[in-house]
């Protein structure tokens, strides 16, 4: 039987400890190592091309660049371009991220909590900053707007300050827990399918599990983009409201 957690297990392949601090290179850091080599390997082939045609290569690049553009033109405001860097680097970081995961004997690092965690938290802490460079002090409006009546404006604060801490945890939790379900689903399916073939009365039907599983791995292809898809829209949408100027503008007037 073969164990479906087995894949997600961290281990150490350089023990390496800096100032005390272990900073050993692990699986999971290695194929976050590859996976950046990889995003850009393939900048630099598609973007050293200068024909007036462009290659298939240049033509995908250009084409992602404009999908995410679209992703950041519908839910940032005017400001948005700012973050076309971060939200391009963000996808691709992901969506390869999650399609190398799915190759046979490979680590798929977004099935660990503490890396989806860890980019939830960076997009979390960059809106804080970004509001605060933005806004100042008026970003602390967004916790307890003009015309809250000050008796119901202290719990109107705490279910805003709840809600605003836990769009990292949503964030996070919920692309870790669609990465390892469907891990989890192809590897149960394909130990269903080695268990009939070695039953021989059964070893016919096993097929059928084969083919269950291919289908799936095509399908968790798409989840695969489809979730770093939702994880850079929920990016834009919570760094969105820390791009706006409105009180500046208001207090300018």
């Amino acid at each position: 039987m073969i164990d479906p957690m087995a894949s997600f297990e961290v281990k150490t392949l350089i023990p390496l400890k800096l100032f005390g601090i272990d900073v050993s290179i692990t699986n999971s850091s290695l194929y976050m190592i590859l996976v950046v080599i990889l995003i850009c390997v393939l900048f630099f082939i598609g973007t050293s091309d200068k024909s007036i045609i462009p290659g298939k290569l240049r033509y995908c690049l250009e084409k992602l660049f404009g999908f995410v553009n679209g992703i950041i033109d519908s839910n940032v405001s005017e400001k948005g371009s700012q973050l076309f860097p971060y939200i391009l680097s963000l996808f691709l970081f992901i969506a390869i991220g999650n399609m190398v995961g799915l190759l046979p004997y490979a680590f798929s690092f977004t099935s660990q909590l503490v890396v989806t965690l860890c980019m939830a938290c960076l997009v979390f802490i960059t809106s804080i900053i970004v509001g605060i460079y933005n806004q100042g002090v008026h970003y602390l409006k967004h916790f307890c707007p003009d015309g809250i009546p000050l008796y119901i404006a202290p719990f109107f604060t705490i279910i805003e300050l709840m809600s605003f801490a836990f769009r990292p945890v949503s964030l996070g939790i919920r692309l870790f827990a669609n990465m390892v379900s469907g891990h989890i689903m192809i590897k149960v399916m394909a130990s269903f399918a080695v268990s009939l073939a070695g039953t021989s009365i059964l070893a016919g039907v096993a097929v059928i599990p084969v083919i269950v599983n291919v289908l799936l791995n095509v399908f968790k292809l798409v989840v695969c983009v489809l979730q770093a898809y939702v994880f850079a829209v929920l990016s834009c949408i919570y760094l969105s409201e820390s791009l706006t100027t409105e009180h500046k503008e208001e207090r300018r007037n």
